[in-house]
């Protein structure tokens, strides 16, 4: 099931386009397990029946096996085009036979890339490489059709060890109008500064596409289709999209061992334990997929200059330091603004603001548990691990029951019931989360479902609109006849809502200076002040 229908129509709209001779490098970042491989196996089936398509998904891996593997899907490609000239044509496994099997069908192709074995015989992998991509043009020429290069995972290469790679594929990005690139990568931060430094140039511009969380109703639907026949899902499902966020891999997961749990306890019915025991399975025991993840994600950062500072660091945001300040007195500052950078480097951790947060659920749930206990005894007893962890996720269980209980607006005023005075970027703005003192609520006057909230602190006034459904243009207008009676003047307005806004009332907001929080925002608020 494609979580992501709306990306998948872009991305096959951009192969039209393409096809039409208009082209726009992509490029699709997001966490590991957000669905983009998935959603360049989808454009992989639709793109082979009109371009030649060179799909090679990077590993951690020698060049030579990096190399051979991006030569043998240059003649795949070409071997497709054949293969719908003459019928099904067997493949075969070795390089050595490929070749062989493509020369009397792709001789100019064949004649560019035999050279090239040598050549990695003689580990001259970066010549290997350059020769790798000239290959491309070669056998768009021999078949006539356009290419999509597609490079999942792309940021290996440096790791491989080809420093100048991201050089020379920016050199071909700029002069080859027959190649559309799309590349993929689960280190955002590090993609984005690839892309802007040394791969947008002149005529090589990239789309870049962030995979946030699916839309909750969609994963919704699939995780409840996942859960079929299992009593109990109705109250699970709500609240493991809440946790995990919707991100495919890990809902993934977490779900197959539940079902199997379920299997091998011989239930039909999903009670409080049995989660808790898959939850500990995947994510608590040594071998567990997610247990090694987090632990592999840390080894990352641990092993690098000021990767030790970095780990420290890391174990202390996910235990609830915020900002720069309360690290240094936690563990001091000697260090500390290059182990915060580290982090950020490797996408564990993030800054809004003046606030850090480690924002992936699962890792941060593990740090404060697992990797905790395991930091303050290098062989804990696995019933004292199995305790903290079962206490953190009945504590989450038990902050999401209660929120639930409460109507948005009294959710939104425990929200500013713990600002703590933090500088944050929301809404494409910077602004201080001040400490209220007073916060009171009164209905609003543009609609019945509206809520107004003054929020008071020392020499502050926030006046806030709050509505679960779509904001409009008369409840901005309402709002501000609202504001423009209070005394003192509000310093600060901010509109709150979980739907969205119309582009003509978001106008209307930004003309009379106010706030504007929605989902996205909301999420950033809650994971910072600890309202998961």
């Amino acid at each position: 099931m494609n979580l992501r229908p709306e990306l998948a129509q872009h991305l096959s709209q951009r192969l039209q386009a393409f096809g039409e001779g208009f082209r726009h490098n992509l490029a699709l970042i997001g966490p590991p397990g957000s669905g983009k491989t998935f959603q360049l196996q989808q454009l992989l089936s639709e793109a082979s029946e009109r371009f030649l398509v060179l799909y090679c998904p990077l590993y951690r891996e020698s060049c030579r096996s990096f190399l051979r593997r991006l030569l043998a899907a240059i003649l795949h490609s070409g071997l497709q085009a054949a293969r719908g000239r003459e019928g099904v044509l067997p493949l075969p496994q070795s390089f050595e036979a490929l070749l062989a099997h493509a020369q009397p069908r792709l001789p100019k192709t064949v004649a560019a890339i035999a050279p090239i074995d040598a050549l990695l015989s003689r580990r001259l992998y970066g010549e290997a490489f350059n020769r790798s991509l000239d290959a491309m043009p070669v056998v768009v020429q021999e078949c006539g059709r356009p290419a999509v290069l597609m490079l999942d995972e792309f940021l290996f290469l440096e790791e491989m060890g080809l420093g100048h790679a991201f050089h020379e594929l920016g050199k071909r990005v700029m002069t080859w109008p027959s190649v559309l690139f799309v590349l993929s990568s689960s280190s955002p931060y590090r993609a984005r500064m690839i892309l802007r430094e040394r791969l947008q140039l002149l005529f090589g511009q990239f789309e870049l596409l962030t995979l946030g969380a699916p839309q909750a109703h969609t994963t919704g639907a699939w995780v409840a289709r996942e859960m079929k026949g299992l009593r109990g899902r109705e109250r699970i499902v709500p609240f493991l999209l809440h946790w995990l966020g919707g991100w495919p891999w890990y809902l993934s997961v977490v779900l197959k061992r539940l079902r199997e749990v379920a299997c091998l306890e011989g239930s039909r019915e999903v009670t409080d334990a049995l989660f808790i025991e898959a939850v500990w399975d995947v994510l608590g025991r040594p071998e567990g997929p997610m247990a090694q993840w987090c632990a592999s994600r840390v080894e990352a950062v641990a092993h690098a200059r000021h990767g030790g500072r970095a780990v420290e660091a890391l174990m202390h945001i996910a235990h609830g330091a915020r900002t720069a300040t309360e690290l240094g007195r936690r563990i001091g500052r000697a260090g500390l603004p290059e182990a915060l950078q580290r982090l950020v480097e490797q996408d564990v951790a993030q800054r809004n603001g003046t606030c850090w947060v480690v924002a992936d659920p699962l890792l941060r749930c593990w740090l404060s548990t697992v990797f905790l206990a395991q930091r303050a005894d290098a062989r804990p007893e696995e019933a004292q691990l199995r305790r903290q962890l079962d206490a953190y996720v009945q504590a989450l269980w038990m902050r999401w029951l209660q929120a639930r209980r409460l109507s948005f607006p009294e959710q939104v005023a425990a929200l500013f019931n713990r600002f703590h005075d933090d500088m944050v970027f929301l809404d494409a703005k910077a602004g201080r989360l001040p400490r209220f003192e007073r916060i009171t609520a009164q209905p609003g006057a543009g609609s019945p479902s509206d809520t107004y909230l003054v929020a008071e602190a020392e020499g502050k006034r926030w006046c806030a609109t709050i509505r679960e459904a779509a904001v409009d243009e008369q409840a901005i207008a309402a709002f501000e006849g609202f504001c423009r009676a209070q005394l003192p003047r509000p310093s600060r307005k901010v509109v709150i809502t979980k739907a969205g806004m119309d582009e003509h009332a978001r106008v209307l907001a930004k003309t009379a200076n106010m706030w504007v929080w929605q989902g996205q925002e909301l999420d950033v608020l809650a994971t910072l002040y600890g309202n998961e």
